[in-house]
């Protein structure tokens, strides 16, 4: 079955002038420019806060799925994604985790800071998809990542679930993950995943 594994999703990062796009977050430098010595005085009462360096949202935001993603995006730079668990939740196939896990590539020095969790990998642009403004994985690519690396039984129940959303897709993209485990470099946890692969009801 051919599936068009290579199939253009990608479309252009958003722009980081226009903080509208980041759901709440800024990069620090933004923020000091459009609030000037506020900003100071509104991280000292906690009216803001800095989850991670260099980015800060309104504290409101600080549990909110997307401000947290898009201020992950905001620290990981231009070249970051959205990825594995997150990026699943993030298509609503998974649930909302505390940390926020993003990839970046391995020429990016970047390490995982409190309960942002930076894996390190080359992945192509055809893999990546805008949603709601941020750069995320495929679900394809997301949901590989979890069959090899994650919790067996939270892996085999996000698999399910976007299998029993896609109706008589289900095959086609079962399939479709299949040849990105096939494909994929790291070889860590993958004969796990076709077995669940193969396991999981559509």
């Amino acid at each position: 079955m051919r599936t068009n594994i290579d199939r253009p999703q990608f479309l252009p990062a958003p722009d980081p002038q226009t903080p509208q796009h980041w759901h709440g977050a800024l990069p620090r430098h933004e923020a000091e420019r459009v609030l000037g010595a506020d900003l100071a005085e509104a991280l000292a009462t906690g009216e803001w806060v800095q989850p991670w360096p260099g980015v800060v949202l309104p504290a409101a935001l600080l549990r909110d799925p997307m401000a947290r993603a898009a201020a992950a995006l905001l620290r990981a730079g231009d070249q970051g994604v959205i990825s594995g668990p997150t990026a699943v939740a993030m298509h609503g196939c998974g649930p909302v985790e505390d940390a926020v896990h993003v990839t970046v590539p391995y020429d990016r020095e970047l390490r995982s800071h409190g309960d942002m969790v930076v894996h390190h990998a080359w992945f192509r642009e055809t893999e990546v998809i805008e949603l709601d403004g941020l750069r995320v994985q495929a679900l394809d690519v997301a949901l590989a990542d979890v069959l090899c690396s994650g919790p067996q039984r939270r892996a085999l129940d996000c698999l399910e679930r976007a299998l029993g959303r896609l109706g008589s897709g289900a095959e086609h993209f079962r399939a479709l993950i299949g040849e990105r485990l096939a494909r994929r470099r790291d070889r860590r946890g993958t004969r796990r995943a076709w077995a669940l692969l193969e396991l999981a009801w559509a």
